[in-house]
Order: structure tokens, then sequence, then C-alpha cells
């Protein structure tokens, strides 16, 4: 929006005063009034008018900001304070804040009442309002928590394995890179934090069970480089990771150099993952060498039972 038009939309500076301003020289010579007196008058009002535009504007954009933007959430961040065990009536105190911010930490939270039937009650009662409530991603997350505390699982986001257990992340999508990178699982009616990832894999972006829903492809990322793995939820084994694996493979196949950051960011990036089969999963990637001065464009095949992956140059595929 040009500075003319805020101005036009929060009411600057009032044309009257414009226009005596303009007019100071017609007025000089009636008697009692000088022009150094009205230039101060027309200064005084300037500031008057121009502390209240300062006021008015930053309502403006405080109501044209209204959706909650979240870069990155740290461990430390949805605690809201320092805590070592989990408190759950902190978190309900919470949703009474001001902050979206906090009010938001603190319905992602409040699924963790799952284990305790009182306070997973409690929990359902308190988060019903925010169903309606203005902000999409507030109202998004407490159907949400009110999805799994309910014991509704209807939501999308949650995902049904073969075994009759559940998994899903918190904080669904909070970022333009994806969702808070823990893995949570229900299984025989009990909540657990079953896997995280650290860093460079700062979001899971995305889950992608088997056909047969005995293994789960996750899709995690930083805002430099992604990253798969497979897990076997039921029998606790995963793969390597496999983008990085495929760089280094196919890198030695062609005598690329292929150096390992300490940040262990590959600069890679993946698309169109899809099963081919209840144990093998196919994605294409762009992975990156020298610096990202060379892309390849690769299709990449890793069979999980026998741990074999393939590599192929995207413009070698027979299709």
């Amino acid at each position: 929006m040009k500075s003319e038009e805020l101005f036009r939309e929060i009411g600057f500076i009032d044309d009257h005063l414009i226009e005596a301003a303009g007019n100071c020289e017609k007025v000089k010579g009636k008697r009692g009034i000088s022009k150094k007196w009205i230039a101060a008058l027309v200064a005084c009002l300037v500031l008057y008018s121009s502390t209240s535009t300062a006021l008015l504007a930053m309502e403006y954009y405080k109501h044209q900001n209204k959706e909650l933007y979240i870069r990155y959430l740290t461990a430390e961040d949805i605690k809201l304070e320092p805590s070592e065990e989990y408190d759950a009536e902190k978190f309900l105190r919470a949703l009474k804040s001001d902050n979206d911010e906090h009010v938001y930490i603190a319905i992602n939270r409040l699924v963790e009442c799952f284990n305790d039937p009182k306070l997973r009650i409690k929990a359902l009662n308190e988060l019903k309002p925010f169903v309606a409530n203005d902000n999409k991603k507030i109202a998004d997350a407490a159907a949400f928590t009110i999805d799994v505390l309910s014991k509704s699982y209807q939501s999308p986001n949650i995902y049904k394995l073969a075994n009759g257990s559940m998994i899903f992340t918190l904080f669904n999508h909070y970022s333009d890179y994806g969702s808070q990178n823990v893995l949570w699982r229900i299984k025989d009616n009990v909540l657990k934090a079953y896997l995280s990832f650290s860093e460079p894999s700062m979001y899971i972006k995305e889950l992608i069970p088997s056909p047969d829903r005995k293994l789960v492809a996750v899709v995690t990322c930083s805002n430099k480089s992604e990253f798969i793995e497979i897990i076997n939820v039921e029998e606790g084994r995963v793969s390597p990771e496999l983008v990085e694996s495929a760089r280094v493979k196919f890198g030695a196949q062609n005598r690329l150099d292929t150096w390992i950051v300490s940040d262990h960011e590959n600069y890679s990036f993946t698309n169109n993952i899809e099963w081919k089969d209840n144990d093998t999963l196919e994605f294409e990637g762009s992975l990156a060498y020298q610096d990202t001065e060379i892309i390849k464009n690769v299709i990449v095949a890793y069979e999980f039972s026998k741990k074999d992956i393939e590599v192929t140059e995207l413009n070698q595929v027979k299709r």
C-alpha cells in the first residue's frame, strides 16, 4: 500500500491544517496574529496529528496482520516457561492469555492431557470455545486437540496404522515449512512421544504411510534441505536418511565430490514421493554438489526390507 493510500485510510493530517499552513502569508497583516505564531501553532498541530497517526497506523497494521505467523518453535517456546515436568494447569491458564502465540502453544500442549481422564475432560471443556476463534490457526489447533482428546480420530492429520496404533504431529503446519519435529503415537489407548528429530530436521513436512500401513515415510526439512526416513513404528526400525544416502551413492558413482558439512545440511530437495509397493519407496531428488554449483536430478528407490537403495539420473530413466 502506498503511503498516500495509508494516510487517506487512517487519516494522516487534517485537510484544514494543510490549508492553514498554506495560507500563512494571507494572515500576516491581521492585527495580533504574527506569522511566527501561526507557524508555531501549525507545528504543534502537526506534531499532535503525527502522534495520533502513529497510533492509528499501529492499530491498522495490527488488524491487517491478525493471522498468527510463527517461523520456528524451539523446545523452550513450547514450554511457555521453564518446566521439567508437564504442567497441564499452566497451559489451561494460558488459554486466557492476551498473547495469541501463547494460546496457540497451550492448545497444542493440552493434547498431552490424554492419559489423565480428569484433565482430559477439563481440557475438552475449556477448548470448545476456541473452535470458533477468529484466528484460523488457533481454531484449527483447537479442533485437532478436541478430536484427539475426545477420541474421535477423524482428523486427516491422524494416521492409523495396521496394528491399530495411530501417529500424528502437534503444531500441525504451524510454519510454512511444516509441523513440529516430534512424532506422537497412541497405542493401546496411551499417548506418548514416539520419536523426535534433531537439527537440521527442524520440521516434519509430511507423513506418508505405505499401502499396507506397516511402514511410514517421514519427510523432514529445514529451510535449506529435505530429508526422508522410513519407520516401522511397531518394530521400532528406522531406515538410513535417504536423501543424503542417495547423494553420497550417486556422487561416488559419478566421481562427484560429496562434502559433508558441519551442520549436516544437504541442500537437496525431493519431489513426487510415493510407495511403489508395501516395501519400496520412490522419489525424485535434486541432489546438490560442490556447494550447489552442480545439481543432479535423480530417481531414488529404496527397498526397506533389503536396505537397498538405487539412484538413477532422471534423464536416463526409462518410463
